[in-house]
């Protein structure tokens, strides 16, 4: 899932009209605000009075009233408190992650003329990253020169963590090189690990790792934060070796790794099926007296229930209550999410039910995980009652839990409840995504509305929505099956144009549509062809263009294909099989042909005493 803005600067387009060099004569990097009244400070935190943070967790209301009203009482004490006191007051309300209204009281402080420190501009500067405005942010850092006061790697360290907050990871690097460069701020273990952080975070971890090799040559050694970090984004990205690596060069290095470190690598593991490479890893964290924390069970538990091991799945669960550790709605949700791929939705309901027994409250997850279970299960009735009580909850329905009911309405041939479902889900507000629309076409497919699918897929090509091959692969396979050969055949042929490659079951599917029509050459072309342009055919591939050479009674070549797909590891299917055991049946076969059929045809199969 990105946007992206030039990296030509080190500030970015609009900071670098705001900001102009400071001390020319010494060289120095540092930005000062030019063309600011001295009163810039209070109209900036006067903008984002009314906005709520992004990052805020719901309002407890009586917790924040009493740190606004505590902050609100010094600040009419007389004389004025010192300006340490003020800022101290501001962090219950910043550990709420309400950096919209921390803003406020500092708006206070300038209106009462209280003097600021560089401490309460790095609070402000900080807020503004936090709330996504980092070109505030640096407006701030000009105020500050223009107050007399130095930035330093605090300061740096917000704005470069707020590029990244903002996707501007690039324009971090820059900021972080230059600062390198011109060595007027000497970067800190944290300031690297911000970085760092930012590289994982949009896929640049082998950049990531480069930057660790440059901490570990040089003073600022990598803590266990940088390694943490990089050896979870190593895992994420299916490298785990390089991340096992890694970690026992922490060992080697003396650095310590903690609870953080053991997680990111048991879900790496896991994710492998690696079992018991995953348990010992576990056994070693416990061996060096590190006890897992409510996530290194949850990613255990969720391990056992992705390979069907519930009785597994609910012994983690039960020794991380032992031990003291209390699920939280993550751990219930994943083992919800077990039961209800074993289709057993009893048990998805207790847990559910345990889950709100305990005090936890379920999340829109938690109901997506069951809503998308009954309509696996086909019980739509079901699935709507919990997805009308998302809004009874305070919960709202997103795209995993719009496209779970889509999906089972069109299953069940519900296509104008759909249709309608599909209209609210826009008009609340919920964004279709890609696997949204692939719902759509293939349900209009199913249910034989073919026109209409052509139509919508036509809307989504006029408005430059992202059109992949899956899609492609939906209406390919309903026309090839309606008998509209041409069409599909059209819009196999237009890929190309759209900078998309047809993957193995498009081949599959316009092979099996040509056949179907007594196509076999053209059938046989494409199948050479899909080769040559380097897509493989599987084992659904040869089963498909083999019946089709059997269908038009070229056994010989149709057994010559089954020899090749042998020779690859792939099996004949029950109905080719059915289909050779006639051949043999057929008196007069020439020895040849009964020569290749020996090579392929099991001995004890019906049918090899014909050949004998």
């Amino acid at each position: 899932m990105s946007r992206r803005v030039s990296a030509s600067s080190i500030i970015g387009r609009r900071g670098r009209r705001r900001i102009a060099d400071h001390n020319c004569q010494k060289g120095t990097i540092f930005p000062s605000l030019i063309n600011h009244p001295s009163s810039f400070l209070f109209p900036l935190f006067r903008s984002l009075s009314t906005t709520r943070s992004p990052s805020s967790s719901p309002v407890r209301c009586n917790d924040l009233q009493d740190a606004v009203n505590s902050f609100n009482g010094m600040i009419q004490m007389r004389p004025l408190p010192p300006i340490s006191q003020c800022t101290k007051a501001l962090r219950p309300i910043l550990k709420m992650g309400h950096y919209d209204i921390a803003l406020r009281p500092i708006g206070k402080l300038h209106f009462l003329g209280i003097q600021v420190d560089i401490y309460t501009f790095s609070i402000a500067i900080n807020c503004y990253c936090r709330l996504n405005q980092v070109d505030f942010g640096f407006s701030l850092l000009g105020t500050l020169f223009k107050c007399g006061y130095t930035p330093n790697a605090t300061t740096f360290n917000t704005l470069l963590n707020g590029l990244i907050l903002d996707d501007k990871t690039p324009e971090a690097v820059e900021l972080f090189k230059k600062l390198m460069r011109t060595r007027e701020i000497e970067p800190d273990v944290v300031m690297y690990g911000t970085i760092v952080n930012g590289l994982c975070r949009t896929g640049n971890t082998i950049r990531a790792v480069s930057l660790l090799r440059i901490m570990e040559e040089g003073s600022c050694k990598p803590d266990t934060v940088v390694y943490n970090t990089i050896i979870d984004s190593l895992c994420k990205d299916r490298m785990v070796d390089d991340a096992t690596k890694l970690f026992s060069k922490m060992h080697e290095k003396g650095i310590f790794p903690d609870v953080v470190t053991y997680t990111s690598l048991i879900h790496g593991l896991c994710n492998f099926g690696q079992w018991k490479e995953a348990t010992e890893m576990f056994r070693e964290m416990l061996d060096s007296g590190i006890a897992p924390n409510v996530l290194t069970y949850s990613v255990l538990l969720d391990a056992c229930t992705k390979e069907g091991k519930m009785k597994e799945a609910e012994g983690v669960l039960e020794v991380m209550t032992q031990r003291g550790v209390d699920p939280d709605v993550v751990t219930y949700n994943a083992l919800m999410d077990g039961y209800c791929f074993q289709g057993q939705m009893d048990e998805a309901i207790r847990v559910f039910n345990t889950m709100v027994d305990r005090g936890l409250h379920p999340d829109d997850f938690s109901y997506t995980i069951l809503i998308n279970g009954y309509c696996k299960k086909m019980k739509i009735d079901e699935a709507m009652h919990l997805f009308r009580a998302l809004p009874r909850r305070e919960l709202k329905p997103n795209n995993g839990t719009f496209n779970a009911m889509l999906w089972g309405l069109f299953q069940t041939g519900r296509c104008g409840a759909a249709q309608k479902l599909f209209n609210d889900m826009q008009a609340v507000g919920v964004n279709p995504n890609s696997q949204t629309y692939g719902i759509l076409l293939d349900g209009l497919c199913k249910n034989g509305h073919i026109s209409e699918a052509l139509s919508l897929f036509h809307m989504m090509e006029r408005n430059g929505l992202d059109l992949n091959v899956v899609m492609y692969n939906i209406l390919i396979d309903a026309f090839c099956k309606d008998k509209k050969l041409d069409t599909a055949r059209a819009l196999f042929n237009s890929l190309a144009s759209k900078g998309l490659d047809p993957n193995v079951k498009t081949y599959t599917m316009m092979i099996q549509g040509l056949c179907e029509e007594g196509l076999l050459n053209e059938a046989t072309k494409l199948f050479v062809k899909m080769e040559h342009n380097g897509c493989f055919p599987n084992d659904v591939t040869y089963n498909t263009i083999i019946r089709g050479f059997i269908g038009q009674h070229k056994c010989y070549e149709a057994l010559i294909l089954v020899e090749e797909m042998v020779q690859r590891g792939f099996s004949v299917d029950a109905s080719n099989s059915s289909l050779i055991v006639d051949i043999l049946s057929t008196k007069g076969q020439d020895p040849t042909l009964r020569e290749v059929i020996k090579k392929f045809m099991p001995k004890d199969s019906h049918g090899m005493h014909d050949i004998e």
